[in-house]
This record gives C-alpha cells, structure tokens and sequence, in this order.
C-alpha cells in the first residue's frame, strides 16, 4: 500500500527558495511588485517541489492592500497643524474601497528605509505624505516596482496629488474684490516651503490682476524665516507702511496676525483685514474666525487611495498630477 502523498504547500516553496511566504504568493500570481528574476526563481522552485496552485478567481472586494504611509519626520512637529491623523488614514481607506487596506504608519528620516527586511515584497504600495522622499529612497521603491503616491508636495518624474493652491489663493483674491479691496495688501509667508509658496503668491498675484487689484508680487510681500518673527513690532511697521489687508501664506500666519493686530488695538475687519488658507485644525482655535479656503485633507487622501488602488488591482495607471480644488470659506476677518 502506497503511502499519502505529502501537499506541497506554499510555505514549503517559501522555505525552499529562501523568500517570504507573500513574495511567493505575488510571484505566482504575476504581481507587478515582483522581480522577473525572483518570479522565475519562484516558479523554477514550485516546478521542482510539484506545488500546484489552487484555482481561485481574485476578487477586487476581498483583497487585502498593504500600503506603507510615510508621514513627515518627527523632527517636523509644526506639520501636525495642517492636517488630523485619522482624516487622513479615514480619507486613504475610502479611496482603497473595495481592498481593504492594512496600513503600516512609519516616519521619514535621513536613514529611512521602505525595504528594511530582505524577504521584502508584502508592501503594495507607498503614500509619503506632506513632505518629499529622497531620491534613493524612490530609487529603492522603482527597483522592486512597488506604486508610489505622494501627498501634497509636487515630485517630478512621481505621481503627486496636491492642493490647487494657486486656485485657492486665486479665490481668496476674488472674495476680498467683493469686499472692495482694491489694493494695500501684503503677502506675509515664512521660509521652508519652497513650491508651495511660490504657487501659492502666484496665484494671488493672478488672482490680483484678474479682479482689479492692485498688488506687486515682489514688493508687497514679507517673509520671516519662522511664525515667531511675525511680532507686534513688525505688523505694525507693515500697518506704518500702509498696508490694510494682510494675506497670510497659511491659517498659522492669519491667526498670529490677528493676535498681533488686535494687540495694537486696531479693529478687525472694520481697521484691517487678515486671510490665510488651508483650514487645518488650527483653524478651529481662530477667533474671530478667520477667512480661509478649505484644502480637505480628507479628499486628497481618498484620491491617493483610488490611484494606489487603480494601479495595484485594476492595472490602470493614473495621471502624475492631479490638483483638488479647494472652498472658500468666508470667516469674520473680513
């Protein structure tokens, strides 16, 4: 009498050919996160040991992503101002749907590295979230052909999905046109944002000249190298110089402005008017409550999650840039 046949079984394929069980599993089922090379050593194993893969249709609802969110050094405390934590991983779920997603939260750092362990390959995908990968982090990432989101910083050469800020700051213009503001104005922003600046100004600027108001980009501007330099000594020199409608980069400067302005007894909006943009958390502290536009966090993540899941189980790959509009919301600053 014969003895049973022992199952080989995917484990037993893992073991022989020194890789995880996962990367076994992608590389028999023609994943795109994995090597040919490792792929045909895979196969070469299976073929030897006599493993048979079981018939099974995969369906897009019942798959299970894991995707690595990179948020922003630790070092960099003052992002946590812009944006709330659950918003973001509640946006980044909804875009996966129907995948569930198993999310692994990590933090960038000069040495971060996405592939730490060398039976790598369980990772679907990346999202690196308010802050840019280096380039050999992303050299790393291309090498094992895993997708690559980044959210709301512009990457060349890597799809980006971020704020239309120059649409933003572009309705902040039109809105204080409605309010009569022909000109007086002042762009006041603080250094460390690079792209996001210069859009943001430009848009203004734009913004400025389509509803007739009157503003030099390079001169009626102020920038401090931190939010702390903004002090009531120097909104009062920018109030000396004439100006009256303070337009700050983002809600962190327009809600120091407003604290200053009030310290020097001046009237808000009746004496002067203050805007800032994003309506991050910080937005909810402001009193009176300031003008700003809404750049939902919430959206840009859910639209990271569709592209990651397009391309992942769909196999269609989205555009490098997609720009989410945001919505004015008027405050009483102006």
């Amino acid at each position: 009498m014969s003895g049973a046949v022992e199952k080989v079984t995917m484990a037993k394929v893992a073991e022989k050919a020194g890789v995880s069980k996962a990367t076994v599993s992608r590389a028999i089922g023609g994943s795109m996160l994995i090597g040919e090379d490792v792929r045909l050593h895979v196969e070469s194993i299976a073929k030897e040991l006599g493993y048979v893969r079981r018939s099974q249709k995969r369906h897009a609802e019942r798959s299970i992503l894991t995707i690595k969110l990179v948020l922003p050094p630790a070092k960099e405390r003052s992002t946590q101002l812009f944006y709330n934590f659950m918003t973001l991983t509640e946006g980044l779920r909804e875009g996966l749907l129907p995948s569930v997603a198993n999310l692994i939260v990590e933090t960038s750092s000069d040495k971060y590295q996405p592939f730490p362990h060398k039976k790598g390959g369980e990772v679907d995908g990346f999202v690196f979230a308010f802050h840019r990968p280096s380039g050999r982090v992303l050299s790393e990432i291309k090498e094992r052909g895993a997708p690559c989101v980044v959210l709301n910083r512009m990457v060349r050469g890597v799809r980006h999905v971020i704020s239309d800020h120059q649409d933003a700051m572009k309705q902040l213009a039109g809105h204080l046109a409605e309010r009569d503001v022909s000109g007086d104005c002042c762009y006041i922003y603080y250094g460390g944002f690079g792209d996001l600046t210069r859009a943001r100004l430009n848009g203004f600027s734009e913004g400025c000249l389509e509803y007739g108001i009157d503003f030099d980009p390079s001169a009626d501007q102020s920038k401090v190298e931190s939010p702390s330099e903004i002090t009531t000594d120097h909104v009062k020199a920018l109030y000396d110089r004439g100006v009256r409608t303070f337009v700050g980069f983002n809600d962190v400067v327009g809600i120091i402005l407003i604290q200053q302005l009030r310290s020097l007894g001046l009237k808000i909006p009746d004496d002067v008017r203050v805007t800032g943009c994003d309506c991050g958390p910080i937005h909810e502290i402001a009193h009176p409550k300031l003008t700003s536009v809404s750049l939902s966090v919430f959206e840009l993540s859910r639209e990271v999650g569709r592209s990651l899941q397009s391309e992942i189980v769909q196999r269609e790959k989205s555009m490098n840039t997609l720009l989410i509009k945001g919505e004015l919301f008027i405050g009483e600053t102006t």
